[in-house]
């Protein structure tokens, strides 16, 4: 395997830009679907599988499959030894978070008994395919890539970082840190929601050196939103957030939409409010069917694939996270209802009747972790946005549906998948992870039900353990999941009726306080006592504001313009 070596090692260095599938336009190419019968043919047969993963967006799956696998010669060869996959890793998460280092398109090469031989990153022009693909044939022995990070760590409800570990990322992050631009990254700039986040909770939370950071980073990200569409793009190749492909995955509008909309309530700055604008309008106009639901992605570069008209739970819940962001910041109610008419189209088509969902209508391999994740998420966030108990209710089928199908009981972990036979064990995705971590943090605290707590803390205890730690230099995620499981989130209780008009102004000031980790709950004494009524809170002839922590309260708050600053009281 030294040739394949040595040719990996140029493809590297050549073609580290990558992305996910396209469109296949050319129907002659012989495509077989994921699934075992394709490995009891190459086992029966003495062939390999070679899996392409690509993604509607990405134009270097555009280019690979015009010029590399459109060349008469390497369809001969493949057509002789191999049986060839494909796989829109959009449509399959499990598939494409096993194999997502590799970037889009991956390939992946497997023996006839599913041994995995090669792992190819990025785009392979047809001269160094041509190579790889026939020296296989001659020595079939697997690459090694090594290890990617340390042992996991049995069960632990070791919920913190040791000192090194987080002097070590830290250390990192000031080591990637792009003075002149802003970001974290000096190549080039990519949209990375946890880390934008993490440094905008930091320094709200008082550190200054961090703050200035946050504000360097938002300003230059802006750079990111394309002008004639008004999406965010994922990556820039250039250090100056300039000449950004144009690939629009929901993830990038879901992270912009929510830094632009928590920038805008910490600085007020109308230019952060106009860049979440723009995000928030190519999202209801361009990215939403007629039926109130949204699309998967936009892509504009080589292929010029245009929108990606299918309609999936995961994409639906980041779209209604990111929008209630935008809500928070704004009060725009037209926001509220867009995101409502989202997840009440996925209760009614995704939903598997068991608090679980469904990825599309009819599901290969699931379910998935992501799906019910970002519902959970998005559940929680209209309980918060909106008071309605039903949301609530919803957040904790769907956490309960996640606890019994997606923890690994050795490790506390939170799986992609189910195990799938023809893969490896399922994928324990890093921001996934972190995700569900909060996910559960936060749940505890609106239910008050330990068990959450214990679930958040297990899946903590996987984020500290080396099999992540040792893997990945960059985890701003695992710090800010950490800060969230040590510190009580800020918690703003409104007392007043739903109908009255000053309990919703103090309602939309709670939740334009620019914190993601908040509690904010909405009782109105007519619907009973809350769902965690931990707090007793005083009579009192007007609707007010109440600031609150495990063992104290402000007094009420009567004044829009007074909630802030008893919320950064209590922060303090």
């Amino acid at each position: 395997m030294r040739v394949i070596a040595t040719v990996l090692v140029l493809v590297g260095v050549l073609f580290t830009a990558a992305a996910d599938a396209a469109p296949v336009r050319d129907k002659t190419f012989p495509w077989r679907t994921w699934d075992e019968s394709v490995f009891e043919e190459a086992r029966r047969d003495n062939k390999y599988v070679l899996l392409s993963l690509q993604s509607w967006w990405c134009p270097w799956c555009h280019t690979m499959n015009e010029n590399t696998f459109g060349d008469k010669d390497i369809r001969a060869e493949l057509a002789k030894n191999y049986i060839t996959v494909r796989v829109d890793q959009d449509s399959r998460p499990d598939v494409s978070q096993q194999y997502e280092r590799w970037g889009w398109p991956a390939t992946v090469v497997f023996g006839p008994d599913g041994t995995e031989i090669v792992k190819l990153r990025g785009y392979v022009p047809p001269p160094r395919f041509m190579a790889i693909i026939k020296e296989i044939i001659v020595d079939p022995s697997p690459v090694q890539y090594g290890s990617l990070g340390g042992p996991e760590r049995p069960l632990s409800k070791a919920t913190q970082l040791g000192d090194a570990e987080r002097a070590r990322i830290l250390g990192f992050m000031d080591e990637m840190w792009d003075e002149e631009n802003g970001g974290w990254g000096r190549r080039s700039k990519f949209t990375d929601g946890p880390t934008f986040l993490y440094a905008l909770e930091r320094g709200f939370a008082g550190d200054a050196e961090m703050l200035r950071r946050a504000r360097k980073t938002v300003d230059g990200f802006m750079k990111l939103i394309d002008a004639e569409m008004g999406a965010v793009a994922q990556v820039s190749p250039s250090h100056d957030w300039t000449g950004a492909f144009r690939e629009f995955p929901m993830f990038a509008q879901e992270a912009g939409l929510t830094v632009f909309s928590q920038a805008y309530s910490v600085w007020g700055d109308p230019a952060h409010k106009a860049a979440a604008d723009k995000v928030y309008a190519f999202m209801t106009k361009t990215l939403t069917g007629p039926n109130g639901a949204f699309y998967t992605s936009l892509g504009l570069a080589e292929g010029n694939p245009g929108v990606d008209t299918r309609q999936y739970a995961w994409e639906n819940g980041m779209a209604a996270n990111g929008i209630l962001a935008y809500y928070a910041a704004t009060g725009d109610k037209a926001a509220l209802a867009a995101a409502i008419r989202a997840v009440e189209w996925v209760l009614a088509e995704r939903s598997r009747g068991d608090g679980g969902f469904n990825h599309a209508a009819e599901d290969t391999g699931g379910p998935f972790l992501v799906d019910t994740l970002a519902m959970g998420r998005a559940f929680l966030a209209l309980y918060r946005s909106t008071g309605d108990r039903k949301w609530l209710k919803h957040a904790g089928r769907a956490a309960d549906f996640m606890a019994a199908t997606f923890i690994d009981p050795e490790t506390g972990a939170f799986l992609a998948s189910q195990p799938d036979p023809m893969l490896p064990k399922p994928a324990r995705q890093k921001d996934d992870n972190v995700s569900a971590v909060r996910f559960f943090n936060l749940m505890k605290y609106y239910t008050g039900e330990d068990r959450y707590s214990a679930i958040a803390e297990a899946g903590m205890g996987y984020l500290t353990s080396p099999a992540v730690t040792d893997a990945h230099f960059f985890l701003p995620g695992v710090l800010l999941a950490e800060q969230e499981l040590t510190h009580e989130p800020v918690k703003a209780t409104i007392v007043g009726g739903k109908d009255d008009a000053q309990a919703a102004a103090l309602h939309l000031a709670a939740l334009a306080y620019p914190t993601e980790y908040k509690r904010v709950q909405w009782w109105d004494k007519r619907e009973g006592k809350l769902p965690y009524h931990d707090v007793n809170y005083p009579d009192y002839p007007e609707a007010a504001a109440f600031a609150c922590t495990s063992t104290f309260c402000s007094l009420p708050v009567t004044e829009v313009g007074g909630v802030a600053e008893a919320l950064k009281r209590l922060q303090r």
